[in-house]
C-alpha cells in the first residue's frame, strides 16, 4: 500500500552502510518514521530529501511502524540555517520538540509554524530569540495551553508590569497581586507555590500578539531589547515547565548564544 505525505525531516539515524531512518513531521499524520534504503548514497534521488530540516514530498510503502520511503522529492532545504551555529542549534531545538509531542494525527498548523520558524531562521530576518520565543509561545497555544495574556485576570488592566503565573497561564496586574497578597497574610492563608515571570507590557504585548497574530505575520512585531528579554525568558519556561522537559538542544543555544 502506498500513502503519499509531505513532511518536515526533524531526526535521522544512520544505518549500515548507506541507508537512514527518517523521522518526518508530517501534514497528513503527525509523526511518522520510515526507512529510506540507499539514502546516504551520493547517487540516490532520496538524499538531499532525507536531511535533518529539509521539508519534502515523501512516497510511503508499508504501514504504521513499518514505513519505507519508495520516493522522496526536495521541496525546500532551508540550507541557510548552517550558517550560524545558534540558527543551527535553533533549528534543532524546534525539531527536538516536534519529535517529543509526537502527535499522531494531522497537525497542520504546528507544522506550518515549524516551516516558518525554520524559513525565518535561514533567511536572518529577524533576531533568533525573537523566533525561538514566538515558536514556543505559538506551538504551546496549537497544542491546547493557550495562555490568557491580554489583561490582568482579576481586574482586565492592559498597561503597566505584570506577573505571569506560567502554570495557569494568566497574568496579574501589580496592584491586584498586591491585594491578593494582602488578603493571604491577612487570613493567615499559606502562600502557594508558583513559577512568575515579570512581564512588562511591551513584553506583555509580544506574548499576546504571539499567540494571536496570523500565522503569515506571526513575527512582524518589533519590541525593545529589554522586553524582548523578558519575553523570550517567560516563553521558555512557558513551554518547558508544562511539557515537564528539558531540552538538549535547548541548552546547546543558550550555550552558544551568549
Amino acid at each position: 500500500m502506498l500513502t503519499e505525505v509531505k513532511g518536515l525531516v526533524i531526526r535521522t539515524v544512520d544505518l549500515k552502510e548507506s541507508d537512514r531512518l527518517v523521522t518526518l513531521f508530517t501534514e497528513e499524520a503527525g509523526v511518522i518514521t520510515a526507512l529510506a534504503r540507499g539514502a546516504r548514497s551520493l547517487k540516490s534521488r532520496k538524499m538531499a530529501a532525507t536531511t535533518q530540516f529539509c521539508y519534502g514530498s515523501y512516497v510511503l510503502f508499508g504501514h504504521s511502524d513499518k514505513y519505507q520511503i519508495k520516493e522522496a522529492e526536495l521541496i525546500e532545504s532551508f540550507f541557510d540555517i548552517r550558517n550560524s551555529i545558534e540558527g543551527l542549534a535553533l533549528a534543532g531545538y524546534i525539531a527536538e520538540v516536534l519529535d517529543d509531542v509526537g502527535v499522531t494525527e494531522a497537525e497542520r498548523e504546528l507544522l506550518r509554524l515549524s516551516l516558518n520558524s525554520l524559513y525565518a531562521i535561514a533567511s536572518g530576518k529577524h533576531p533568533l530569540d525573537k523566533i525561538k520565543a514566538t515558536f514556543e509561545v505559538r506551538a504551546m497555544s496549537i497544542l491546547g495551553f493557550m495562555p490568557d495574556v491580554l489583561a490582568c485576570s482579576a481586574c482586565g488592566e492592559r498597561h503597566g508590569d505584570f506577573y505571569f503565573d506560567i502554570m495557569a497561564g494568566a497574568l496579574e496586574c501589580r496592584e491586584c497581586r498586591r491585594r491578593s497578597e494582602a488578603k493571604r497574610e491577612m487570613i493567615s492563608e499559606p502562600h502557594e507555590s508558583h513559577i512568575i515571570s515579570i512581564l512588562t507590557e511591551g513584553a506583555k504585548d509580544a506574548f499576546a500578539y504571539s499567540v494571536h497574530a496570523p500565522q503569515e505575520k506571526i513575527f512582524s512585531y518589533s519590541t525593545s531589547d529589554e522586553d524582548m528579554h523578558l519575553f523570550s525568558r517567560a516563553a521558555e519556561e512557558y513551554l518547558t515547565n508544562h511539557l515537564e522537559r528539558s531540552y538538549r538542544a535547548l541548552k546547546f543555544y543558550n550555550e552558544v548564544k551568549r
